[in-house]
């Protein structure tokens, strides 16, 4: 048994101090968008195409265990100030943190990546109770370039469907692209800093079931 064998829904529980309710998780209900699938990969993962606003085309597929090894490239084309805005304890724990949100036990993970499978961003959704956390890490020089707001849109997909009532996040001062992503999701977004000045933004999700 390694170190994350022991149940970990969530990588900012412990200092998210959320209102509304002891247990520190928003409740209620909103609107979203769900994405269709546009096919399948040859293991049969659900595949989405989505063009970004400068006209290139990336591919959104649920990634595992076995793409350890891509999401790792990931890291090692991502700035240290990028990885801290992403990872509580920056560069030196990022790495460390991949094993445990790839293997799929508390949540899942959605990959962006290119044609040539090189991946261009990745983003989990972890099932805290009734809610879910979301969180995203997009390639520097792919930023602001409509990555984040496609992954999003998939981690918001498989919340819903998996019957949460409610999404958060926490950002790190300067993350632009979390923040701008939950933005242009059109849910009622509430935001409040907490004890170590991190923005944690939260929004109901409608009740909707797996057709």
């Amino acid at each position: 048994m390694d170190k994350w064998d022991t149940p970990r829904p969530t990588l900012h529980l412990a200092r998210l101090g959320l209102p509304g309710r002891g247990d520190g998780c928003p409740s209620g209900r909103g609107r979203a968008a769900l994405a269709p699938d546009a096919g399948t990969t040859r293991h049969g993962t659900a595949l989405t195409e989505a063009t970004l606003a400068g006209g290139e085309r990336v591919w959104l597929r649920r990634v595992g265990e076995a793409d350890l090894p891509a999401a790792l490239d990931l890291h090692a084309r991502c700035s240290p100030g990028n990885l801290a805005q992403r990872y509580p304890g920056g560069a030196r724990e990022a790495d460390d943190y991949l094993r445990h949100l790839l293997n799929g036990r508390h949540g899942a993970s959605v990959a962006a990546h290119l044609g040539t499978g090189q991946l261009v961003g990745l983003g989990h959704v972890l099932w805290d109770g009734p809610e879910s956390e979301v969180a995203l890490l997009v390639a520097d020089d792919w930023q602001r370039r409509g990555v984040g707001g496609a992954l999003l849109g998939a981690l918001v997909a498989l919340a819903v469907a998996r019957h949460s009532a409610g999404l958060y996040a926490v950002a790190q001062a300067g993350d632009a692209e979390l923040l701008g992503a939950l933005r242009a999701t059109g849910l009622p977004l509430t935001e409040h800093s907490d004890a170590d000045d991190a923005l944690v933004v939260s929004a109901p999700l409608p009740a909707r079931g797996v057709r």
